[in-house]
């Protein structure tokens, strides 16, 4: 048993808790009551602090060191590793593959027993030693007549006299020219003008027994002359042609000349300049300027703008538009007419350029307009031009608005060079190369590496190596990510699968004797997967490991050993232990809320609103793994898009629908995923997302900066009397500039220490003791208290305390509406969770004054949400819609989808098992629909 004592991080109440070693124990209750802090903040803190600790001084300033929690004791501890739900992270160049390290013994598998191709003609070719020729000859019939060869590389064929005289000084008495064999004392008269090719003779030999070590003096020979070819003319018994074997000591192709050295892990990285293709870098896309961001409507005319171009002003025409305008009059195009049915003659001139032709275009200058004739190098090229030479961070801002990334063309994406792309190897499932192979998703891979053909010589190498990758996958499918993958960029997974794919590195380790803190690891997975998930941490926990989940998920909290629910609520009320035990005891505890929830019966279904608003269309939708679908999304209703992970609701919601509206509504820069077109646009007037992205980069933005609360706190207080006095402005209120600020702390409220070979401390600010604001400043009270008091006040205490001022009322008002009075307003942004700055987002929106006709585009709104909490957030959902507004939501939560007013349901499985609408109407009709599986988790019986 892990006993901890007197935890009191945070809001924790000076806790005694037990946690038993060897089980798996979820930690539950409302947000904010605890749950973090106990788990990760106190228990997985002092494992990795003691172990750290444990190290040399030298070895530490290497890793991450955590500060000492607030807790008496805790005995019994172990080595702790926390997966959290931190994203894949932003370098571009990393992807599942090389997350898992599956990347790295590919690498070597490639390197080991990889077969290289002609990148050309796709031939395969092989590498042989000279006793592999021998034995090759050897095998020809009985008086099979034999010639070796020796090809004279080209470089020594610049003088003849001297290298003929060179073969007779070495005793060759025969040559071959251009494939017809001479004399050497005759060859010099008989010298053709053109010469494509010269072989020495160097034997002439008939297959028979015992003939094997002529041949193999003459191969030695032939290699020592040409170095890594050798070449045999072969007449079988019976045959009266003669017909040419090439054999070659090297991966090489004599019809092509292409030619390949030693293979080395290197070469298949794309992070090494062995291997990473020379266009890209290695990155597979390179950044180019996109006509589409030049033109963003092409429905419009030229009259009406269509072309984006910078300089100039309403009232006068830049250099970059009258260039456009003497193009367009060169070409003697209708100026009225939509963009996209101009000729493709002009387009490609407007953006590409007229090579030397000049056109004649208008200057003014001094107030008289004048002609000049000038070469135009197109939109494009001047773009990426500026975006090249330029050394102003400004100009290459405003290039960057027309520059996306595209697929490099030289290796198509795959971030190789074509040698090192061209090497394969063959399973039952065809030959592959390692991007292939990566092109696949994890199940796909898994079935081609078990069919995998090894060559018998290799057989003890690359059985090893194969395992290797095989296990990995398979720990990949078992956590439900079968469907991803292996050269998908990190930076595009969600907290919930990024964390999955470090429990299934965790798994591969096989470690033993750990604690594991896990922070809601089903986040993201449809109820159907769920039970695998259920049985890796089973398994985590089966090789004698302590498992310990923060989760609110109701499956997996009745598959623990044992439970620990946090509450009463959220913020400093909670922080108390409720109950513990095993799931049953938990559920018989009158004091657990969660125990209550979990008796409680299957909610009733929505039969579904009436539909009058119209309907927004996806037609083709074809990006990833989507069949050319068409969805109908009804406005003014409540729509969930459900499904397994990878059945493309993402795709759908975000990579398209997202994007294609943004661009028509707003002008954003992102180009929608593939689809045919967007029809019903008309119907909305805004699109509002709510995701789960940071609310700020920056640890200075916290709540009540993103929600705009502190402009109207920091205008109250320069309004007070002390600050009309003092001449205070509002800017006098900002953490952020000089003038109100602590100068020593620059704002921060903390100074860092740098301890050298420790990790650096911070300390609260001695000048302003943490309160971020100078003595000046926090003079300035309303009713009794400065801003810095204010900054650490939850939501509903602001709530309260701000009453009169309607503004701030109204957004502190929302705070709260969406479960969040528990959160400080000063709280630094980056440590919010996923799901807490969603709903930031959510209640800033709330707090705006609704003019209806908005569709909110939401991301899974429910992560790390208890079931009291997520009753709160569906009446706000209910709200916004009541209001006239549409929501589309993604979403696994089945509370969330059974009071849904109408559910797509995608699938039926992930990858390429998925992509299809399985079933769409309101939940009450989904239940009855025999092909959907959400609908099967839906009704009571597939909650049974």
């Amino acid at each position: 048993m892990i006993q901890i004592r007197g935890a009191r991080q945070h809001n924790l109440k000076n806790v005694d808790v037990g946690i038993p070693r060897g089980k798996l124990v979820v930690i539950t209750g409302p947000s904010g009551s605890g749950k973090s802090s106990l788990a990760f903040h106190t228990l997985y803190a002092e494992g990795q602090r003691r172990y750290v600790e444990s190290l040399s001084a030298y070895a530490r300033q290497f890793l991450e060191q955590i500060e000492k929690p607030d807790v008496d004791s805790i005995e019994g501890l172990s080595p702790a590793i926390a997966i959290d739900q931190k994203a894949g992270g932003g370098n571009p160049r990393s992807t599942v593959a090389t997350a898992t390290e599956i990347y790295d013994y590919l690498r070597v598998l490639y390197a080991a027993l990889g077969v290289p191709h002609d990148p050309e003609t796709g031939e395969k070719l092989e590498k042989m030693t000279s006793g592999d020729i021998v034995e090759r000859l050897v095998r020809f019939p009985e008086r099979t007549k034999v010639v070796v060869l020796a090809p004279v590389p080209k470089e020594e064929l610049g003088d003849v006299e001297r290298l003929v005289a060179d073969m007779q000084r070495q005793g060759f008495v025969r040559v071959r020219v251009n494939g017809v064999i001479f004399d050497t004392e005759e060859v010099l008269g008989e010298w053709p003008e053109e010469v494509e090719r010269v072989e020495v003779v160097i034997d002439r030999l008939v297959i028979r027994e015992g003939v094997e070590s002529r041949i193999a003096d003459s191969i030695e020979t032939s290699l020592r002359i040409c170095g890594q070819e050798a070449r045999c003319l072969v007449q079988e018994p019976g045959v009266e042609e003669w017909r040419e074997v090439s054999f070659s000591t090297s991966y090489r192709n004599p019809e092509t000349g292409f030619e390949l050295g030693a293979l080395s892990p290197q070469d298949f990285s794309f992070n090494s300049h062995r291997g990473a293709c020379e266009a890209c870098q290695g990155l597979g896309t390179k950044i180019h300027c996109d006509p589409g961001l030049l033109v963003p409507d092409g429905g419009k005319s030229l009259d009406q703008g269509a072309v984006h171009v910078w300089g100039g002003t309403k009232k006068k025409k830049g250099w970059m538009e009258r260039q456009v305008d003497a193009v367009a009059e060169h070409f003697g195009v209708d100026r009225s007419v939509p963009f996209k049915q101009l000729p493709e003659s002009f387009k490609e001139a407007l953006f590409y350029g007229m090579g030397e032709q000049k056109i004649t275009m208008q200057w003014e200058r001094d107030g008289e307009e004048m002609p000049w004739s000038k070469e135009f190098e197109g939109l494009c090229r001047t773009v990426e031009r500026l975006y090249a030479e330029t050394g102003s961070e400004g100009v290459k801002r405003s290039m960057n608005r027309y520059m996306s990334h595209q697929t490099c063309e030289s290796c198509g994406g795959r971030r190789l060079k074509p040698q090192i792309l061209s090497v394969k190897l063959e399973a039952a499932g065809g030959w592959l190369g390692i991007q292939e192979f990566c092109e696949k998703s994890v199940e796909e891979a898994l079935g081609w590496i078990r069919g995998l053909v090894l060559p018998a010589a290799k057989m003890e190498v690359g059985q090893g190596l194969a395992s290797e990758v095989r296990e990995r996958l398979g720990f990949l499918d078992e956590v439900g990510l079968g469907y991803l993958s292996l050269d998908r960029k990190s930076g595009t997974l969600s907290g919930g699968e990024a964390q999955r794919i470090r429990l299934a590195t965790q798994i591969g380790a096989g470690l033993a004797g750990v604690v594991y803190v896990l922070d809601e690891p089903s986040i993201g997975l449809h109820q159907e997967d769920n039970a695998r998930l259920i049985r890796a941490l089973k398994r985590l926990r089966d090789i004698g490991n302590t498992v310990v989940v923060v989760e609110h998920d109701e499956e997996t909290i009745r598959a623990a050993d044992w439970v620990i629910d946090m509450g009463p609520v959220a913020g400093r009320e909670g922080g108390y232990i409720l109950a513990e035990g095993s799931p049953e005891a938990v559920m018989e505890s009158k004091a657990s809320p969660t125990g209550k929830w979990l008796h409680e019966e299957v909610a009733t279904l929505n039969e579904g609103r009436q539909r009058g608003m119209g309907e927004i269309w996806v037609r083709g939708a074809r990006e990833h793994n989507l069949q050319g679908i068409d969805v109908a999304f009804p406005m003014g209703q409540m729509v969930c898009v459900t499904g397994p992970s990878g059945s493309g609701k993402s795709t759908l919601t975000h990579s398209i629908l997202k994007r294609a509206l943004a661009r028509k509504l707003h002008g954003a820069k992102a180009r929608p995923g593939a689809h045919t077109k967007i029809e019903g646009v008309e119907l909305i007037d805004r699109l509002v997302v709510v995701d789960q992205s940071p609310l700020g980069r920056s640890p200075r933005s916290n709540p009540a900066t993103y929600t705009g609360a502190l402009d109207i706190v920091r205008s109250l207080y320069a309004k007070l009397p002390l600050s009309r006095q003092r001449g205070y402005k509002s800017g006098r209120f900002s953490f952020n500039v000089r003038g109100g600020r602590c100068e020593r702390c620059m704002g921060d409220g903390k100074i860092k220490i740098d301890m050298h070979f420790l990790s650096d401390v911070y300390v609260p600010c001695d000048a302003c003791r943490g309160q971020r604001y100078n003595r000046e400043t926090l003079e300035v009270t309303y009713k009794g208290k400065n801003i810095a008091e204010v900054l650490e006040m939850t939501a509903r205490e602001a709530h309260a305390f701000f009453g009169a001022v309607p503004k701030l009322e109204a957004i502190l008002q929302s705070l709260c509406d969406v479960g969040l009075g528990y959160m400080e307003l000063g709280q630094s942004a980056n440590t919010l969770s996923g799901g807490e700055a969603q709903r930031v987002k959510l209640a800033t929106e709330l707090a705006k004054r609704s003019e209806g006709n908005a569709l909110y585009l939401l991301d899974e709104p429910t992560t790390g949400l208890h079931f009291q909490d997520i009753q709160v957030l569906l009446k706000v959902l209910e709200r916004l819609r009541d209001e006239g507004n549409s929501l589309i939501i993604v979403e696994h939560n089945m509370d969330v989808i059974r009071a849904a007013d109408w559910v797509i349901d995608l699938g039926p499985g992930g990858g390429k098992h998925g992509g299809r609408v399985v079933a769409e109407g309101s939940p009450a009709e989904l239940a009855r629909s025999a092909d959907s599986i959400t609908g099967k988790w839906i009704s009571a019986g597939g909650m049974a």
